[in-house]
């Protein structure tokens, strides 16, 4: 499913690029070690997909309200990944650092970007959002951090 979701978001991007222009970006943090991205800006909103590979993997959709460097967003998809072991009594003490359980549902996004003269550049970004993760479906928060670099 993640793969359909990935293939429908770059190909809607691709094709607006023909009217707009398709920026890239690069990103690394913590629990999505690389995340490549491709989008496209209109009107001071910025249209994005992207894949996010770490201690899981998922795919994520969004838009981002640009305000000089400050870029305020709402997206769908892969929001943090992290372990809970299911031998706790209290799940939120017994979190690990590394496993295979991405959380998938909507989420809130922050980005400061440390030049507001040029587009291209480094920025520092933050997620959280709500969701589901994907081996028990168990409802969680969840969250992630990324340097960016913006092509």
């Amino acid at each position: 499913m993640k793969k359909h979701v990935a293939f429908l978001a770059f190909s809607l991007l691709a094709s607006n690029a023909f009217a707009n222009n398709i920026d890239w970006s690069l990103a690394s943090g913590y629990p999505f070690f690389v995340v490549p991205s491709i989008s496209t800006t209109s009107d001071d909103v910025r249209y994005y997909a992207n894949y996010k590979l770490g201690l899981d993997d998922g795919v994520s959709v969004g838009a981002e309200w640009l305000q000089g460097q400050h870029a305020m967003g709402v997206f769908v998809g892969a929001v943090g990944a992290r372990r809970v072991n299911d031998n706790c009594l209290i799940s939120s003490i017994c979190i690990s650092l590394f496993d295979d359980e991405t959380t998938n549902g909507v989420g809130l996004s922050y980005e400061y970007k440390f030049s507001n003269t040029a587009a291209n550049g480094w920025a520092l970004r933050f997620e959280g959002g709500y969701g589901k993760e994907s081996r028990n479906d168990e409802k969680r928060f969840d969250g992630n951090i990324q340097v960016v670099y913006h092509y």
